[in-house]
């Protein structure tokens, strides 16, 4: 493997294209959440609602706080802060979509969630990969309930799964490999980015401490491989039909976005009732202060004009 064709991350201007990033926020756990999201080029919605579940259903996982259920993630609706109205509005098209825009993930409310309004924080940078619709690697485990793993045990797990062999390091194969059985298809960035990321001295392996160090810096990569593998290893059952799967979510999404779209044609129909009323409300204040302008003007004509009478008393 010549390491010098291996393309760095942290320098995108060496790969063939643009990145276009989404911000997406979203609640997790009563917290406002916020990460970039990357792409190669502008995402479909359903490239978006895959990225966003694939990556905060992670972030769910290894962030539970105890007592709490272990529920996938479900995205709902989208609202896009729009920079020109200056104010949240739906998100219906990808075309409403602008690079760095900033997105707020809503998800169906329930007894352990609900949505509520806060300071949402900056958004974090983010390596960003999605595992299809209909995966077992989404499945839940019997075992994976409680408090979530440390992260020493998830860097200690993750680490000598990948390393095929025991052989104490690990190589280009072995990453690429680990990322194939879980599933983690990557949105812009390439195994051999992550690759050359965490093999700091170019040796051609990734050594423990420098493992160590990778996953400090992209902590949401080792979080999906340590999840994805504890659900292999769970005995998750094999596709069913994944065609099906995927119809029967973007028909469940197309509901939730029909609900909220009567919903928004009626915020808008109120909203523009307001506005009109208020600029009735405005114009007629300034009518009265334009009469009462002139009244005033005419009563200081009539009595301080040359003509007028003295007033000496």
């Amino acid at each position: 493997l010549k390491l010098q064709f291996l393309y760095l991350i942290d320098h995108p201007t060496h790969l063939s294209h643009t990145m276009f990033i989404v911000a997406v926020a979203a609640d997790l756990f009563g917290r406002k959440q916020n990460v970039k999201l990357e792409f190669e080029s502008c995402p479909t919605m359903t490239e978006l609602i895959n990225a966003v579940e694939s990556q905060y259903d992670v972030m769910s996982r290894s962030g539970r706080p105890a007592g709490y259920p272990d529920a996938p993630f479900k995205v709902q609706t989208f609202q896009v802060y729009d920079d020109i109205l200056l104010r949240w509005v739906d998100l219906y098209s990808s075309a409403q979509l602008t690079n760095g825009c900033q997105v707020f993930c809503f998800q169906p409310e329930s007894i352990w969630h609900s949505d509520s309004q806060g300071i949402i924080p900056e958004a974090k940078d983010n390596v960003t990969w999605t595992t299809p619709v209909g995966s077992p690697r989404r499945a839940r485990v019997a075992t994976d309930a409680g408090v979530a793993p440390a992260l020493s045990e998830k860097l200690r797990s993750v680490f000598y799964q990948i390393d095929s062999g025991n052989k104490g390091y690990i190589l280009y194969a072995d990453l690429r490999a680990a990322f194939a059985r879980a599933e983690m298809e990557f949105t812009y960035a390439r195994v051999g980015d992550l690759f050359t990321v965490a093999d700091s001295n170019r040796s051609g392996h990734i050594t423990y401490d420098e493992w160590v160090r990778f996953a400090i810096k992209y902590p949401n990569v080792i979080d999906g491989l340590f999840f994805r593998s504890r659900d292999m290893t769970g005995g998750a059952s094999p596709y069913t039909n994944p065609s099906s799967v995927q119809r029967q979510r973007e028909q469940q999404l197309r509901g939730y976005y029909d609900e909220a779209w009567q919903g928004s044609v009626q915020r808008e129909r109120a909203m523009g009732e307001y506005e009109a009323a208020k600029r009735d409300a405005d114009q007629a204040r300034m009518q009265k202060e334009i009469a009462e302008s002139k009244e005033r003007a005419a009563w200081d004509r009539m009595y301080y004009s040359p003509s007028s009478p003295g007033r000496n008393y």
